[in-house]
């Protein structure tokens, strides 16, 4: 019986080691690395011998093997980054691979006839899953290519536990390679951008969301959608929504009023000698939120008096990344068009933070991030580029069901006193019984 059993085992491990070479799961990362390398011409020629990276050491992590080369002279690290693709596909041409830990060989009932275990083991070895592996490439000197054994996951949940990793000002960015990250909106201005459909519009609802429900008494939000109030429509009664414009006149007019707001407060902090809200102790700030900025840029437009509206919208925009800053105002513009005309260059260069989802092409890549890249993340909503002055990082941004935000926001629906009709129109339908206001309430 001993004999059948170890027979089993070994016969097993055989076939365990030929599915797991097969599969590719055997395969020496590193050798791959310096043939694609090669393959893409990153080769130097030194008096007549070709030279290429050059292996300085390997790391194991949890989930990741860490490969650190020595790049040759005459090549740079944007040569590489370049290559990034083809590293990684390279990298992946066998995706499937054996599925087994050692906790499967453990559940095994070892006391069992040998013909069963024989039969458990081949149902361990057979458990298969498909591996993406994906890459990140940095430089400190030597060129750092990390290698993950799994991709970040393709979908997120917004939930409730969502909001509680989030302090203070934090939003929910998404996970990447390394775990969930946050963002602090007190760092200032933010770039969104990103093809229709990619995830845009709903990263400003986990934004809006989030802010609502850790700041519901600090927060006010003017919200600009100029595809006709949509994306913002259920925020609308939020006590925390001051206002959500729909078209060029309405946002002119929410847009004056900030600057109105900006200045007084501007003048309170000089007369107290305040340098800016931290050292006046104001918990409040004030969130612009303008979805498609596109449908804002004055270049083109041959309306006199719809340019003019246009550009004092412009205007008032950069301001706002200029002086609001210091102020509690913080900007969050949008747009699926990146263009030097859509995304104006004072209130890029204002916004510290970029969100970048995919965008079509390499150039509307480089007009958000000042580099490539965003046309090469993958088709997955959801999938962004996070951009600080730190660095950047790819994320998967929580999906929120519009159920998850009617809940979030409903303690905070409010009830307003509105004023009546003019008295010689007709009110009956809104008119109290002695003529004075009537409550109404607007469902979120």
């Amino acid at each position: 019986m001993i004999i059948e059993i170890v027979s089993s085992v070994a016969m097993s491990g055989i076939l365990a080691g030929t599915y797991f070479y097969q599969s590719g799961g055997g395969s020496d990362d590193h050798r791959k690395i310096e043939k694609i390398a090669a393959a893409c011409g990153l080769v130097v020629n030194d008096g007549g011998n070709k030279r290429s990276i050059r292996i300085h050491r390997r790391a194991k992590g949890k989930n990741y093997a860490e490969y650190v080369y020595q790049i040759p002279l005459g090549l740079s690290f944007a040569d590489f980054e370049r290559k990034q693709d083809n590293f990684q596909d390279g990298l992946n041409v066998k995706r499937v691979v054996i599925d087994v830990s050692f906790a499967d060989f453990k559940a095994i009932n070892w006391r069992q006839h040998p013909k069963k275990i024989a039969e458990q083991i081949r149902k361990v070895i057979n458990k298969r899953a498909k591996q993406h592996k994906e890459i990140e490439m940095e430089y400190d000197g030597m060129l750092k290519i990390r290698v993950y054994d799994n991709g970040i996951s393709e979908f997120v949940p917004f939930d409730d536990d969502t909001l509680q990793r989030c302090k203070a000002w934090q939003i929910p960015l998404g996970e990447t390679r390394k775990g969930f990250v946050t963002h602090d909106t007190e760092l200032g201005h933010m770039v969104v951008a990103g093809a229709t459909r990619y995830g845009k519009s709903v990263f400003l609802k986990n934004v809006i969301t989030t802010l609502i429900a850790r700041q519901s008494s600090n927060v006010k939000f003017t919200l600009i959608d100029l595809k006709g109030g949509l994306t913002f429509a259920r925020y609308n009664g939020a006590k925390q929504v001051e206002t959500i414009a729909k078209d060029v006149p309405e946002t002119l007019e929410a847009l004056r009023t900030i600057l109105e707001e900006m200045t007084a407060k501007q003048a309170e902090y000089l007369a107290n000698n305040f340098e800016d809200i931290k050292e006046a102790k104001d918990p409040r700030r004030h969130f612009i939120v303008v979805d498609e900025a596109a449908q804002l840029a004055s270049k083109g437009i041959t309306d006199s008096d719809e340019r003019k509206m246009r550009i004092e919208c412009e205007t008032i925009l950069a301001k706002i990344t200029q002086i609001g800053g210091g102020l509690g105002y913080r900007l969050i513009f949008c747009t699926q068009y990146p263009t030097a005309d859509t995304l104006p260059r004072q209130i890029k260069q204002n916004s510290d933070t970029k969100v970048c989802f995919r965008l079509q092409t390499a150039i509307a890549s480089t007009v958000v991030l000042d580099e490539e890249g965003a046309e090469s993340l993958p088709q997955i909503k959801g999938r962004a580029i996070y951009m600080t002055p730190d660095g950047k990082q790819i994320v998967q941004t929580p999906f929120i069901e519009n159920e998850f935000i009617r809940k979030t926001i409903e303690p905070y629906v409010n009830i307003r006193a509105r004023k009546e009709p003019n008295v010689n129109e007709s009110s009956d339908k809104t008119r109290g019984a002695n003529g004075g206001i009537t409550l109404i309430v607007e469902d979120a």
